[in-house]
């Protein structure tokens, strides 16, 4: 099995030589390998799993449990597993499956299998998922279980060679992403070390839960690092953490430097799994070296025009070659920066303005709690710079916004449309969608 596998280049000691009674636990709920074996065999006897190598099992389950142990089953199986959000209707998933050319849709709970297309070809092992349509239509993205072994392997080196890999693991964030299975839950069962999943629970719960374990290494995403703190207000102090999903902003950078041991971000794409993995981030754009599987380079980006080249980066292994669409760079030190996406950049006459550089600026300004820049439609310019600011309280005026802008920006990085709302809206995955915003102003007009 997977679990009792060794991890090239990480000490026998972590990678699995425990004992390892105990796989993952959700709350207080343990599931121990008995538990898992019991699992593997109820599912051998269901008629969907017989003869599974070089099927593709599409999975839309609410129980993180049923999640990592199908997974561990079809990669055991020799199977594909389609990963699908836990929300998505039933119709939705099942056309999501039909695209993906899966044979058997999982739906609910881990019980429900039912049959897709009984005339698919045989696949490779993979895990599947669809990107996130944060910057345009969400396309299937394969991955070989082959692929994943060597992203935990090498991601698990990182965290060994910092002295993290023994810590006790936290998962706040959902197992139906790569984030949160992978990198937060399959790597950690490899080190052997139990990972905790507690995505869905109440933030108190979670709040408590990682107070009561002493010295854990929590993976979460900026939103929930910034719930948790709301909650905890000042007295809160967290060991560990893995941010990841999307950069961090400045003052919750600089709160967690307070409140935490040690801060991690770590950078990655659905096409290439974790590229870079990095602790004590100098700043919100800073994502640490890359991963010993890759070799990065940022390559210009074509048409750029602005007062520095733009460079993309570019991820290159011994299977693939990645282009990222994020636009970044290397440090003397080898460490990556990541800058936003090439979708991202707002052309204004011919000019362009990168959102990080405009979000920073107005970030630094009192009363703002959270703010995202993008692009907008304008007549003569082509595209202009709008910026939606969620205040920290009900003094913040748009004009005020502007003339700060002003002082510290050239003319053309200046929002000409500056929305103020209670709430940024964000994707059902809670990633903030530029695409979307755009849309929702588009459609005000």
């Amino acid at each position: 099995m997977l679990l009792s596998r060794q991890i090239d280049g990480i000490p026998e000691r972590i990678a699995g030589a425990r004992g390892g009674v105990f796989i993952f636990r959700v709350g207080q709920v343990r599931y121990e390998r008995d538990d898992v074996d019991k699992l593997f065999g109820q599912w051998d006897r269901m008629p969907e799993c017989r003869n599974a190598e070089g099927k593709l099992y599409a999975l839309c389950v609410k129980q993180p449990a049923d999640i990592v142990g199908l997974c561990l089953y079809l990669r055991e199986r020799g199977a594909g597993a389609l990963l699908l959000h836990e929300d998505t209707p039933y119709e939705r998933a099942r056309e999501s499956a039909r695209l993906a050319g899966a044979a058997y849709l999982v739906y609910g709970t881990a019980e429900r299998f039912e049959a897709v297309s009984f005339m698919t070809e045989s696949q490779p092992a993979s895990l599947c998922q669809f990107s996130s349509g944060t910057t345009g239509a969400p396309k299937l993205v394969r991955r070989t279980w082959e692929d994943i072994d060597e992203e935990i392997a090498g991601y698990n080196e990182r965290l060994a060679a910092a002295g993290a890999a023994e810590l006790p693991t936290q998962v706040l964030v959902p197992v139906f992403h790569s984030f949160g299975l992978i990198t937060g839950t399959l790597a950690a069962i490899a080190r052997g070390v139990e990972p905790n999943l507690l995505h869905g629970r109440n933030p108190k719960r979670i709040l408590g839960e990682i107070r009561d374990t002493a010295g854990s290494l929590a993976y979460a995403v900026p939103f929930l690092l910034h719930l948790l703190l709301a909650l905890g207000k000042d007295e809160v102090r967290l060991n560990e953490v893995v941010s990841s999903g999307a950069p961090l902003t400045e003052p919750l950078l600089r709160r967690l430097e307070r409140q935490t041991s040690r801060i991690w971000q770590q950078y990655g794409c659905t096409e290439a799994g974790c590229i870079a993995l990095g602790a004590a981030p100098s700043s919100p754009q800073e994502m640490g070296r890359p991963l010993r599987r890759f070799r990065v380079s940022c390559e210009p980006l074509p048409g750029s025009r602005s007062e520095e080249p733009l460079t993309e980066i570019v991820a290159a292994s011994a299977r693939t070659v990645v282009r990222t669409g994020d636009i970044g760079f290397l440090n003397a030190e080898g460490s990556l920066f990541v800058s936003g996406r090439a979708d991202d950049l707002i052309n204004v006459s011919g000019l362009k303005v990168m959102p990080s550089e405009v979000e920073s600026v107005i970030t630094a300004m009192a009363g703002v709690s959270e703010v995202v820049v993008c692009k907008s439609r304008h007549p003569v310019w082509g595209e202009a710079v709008q910026a939606w600011i969620a205040p920290a309280d009900g003094a913040l005026r748009e004009q005020d916004v502007r003339a700060w802008c002003s002082e510290r920006l050239p003319a053309y990085k200046v929002p000409g449309a500056i929305r103020l709302t209670n709430e940024i809206p964000r994707l059902p995955s809670g990633k903030i969608s530029r695409r979307l915003l755009q849309t929702l102003e588009e459609e005000r007009r």
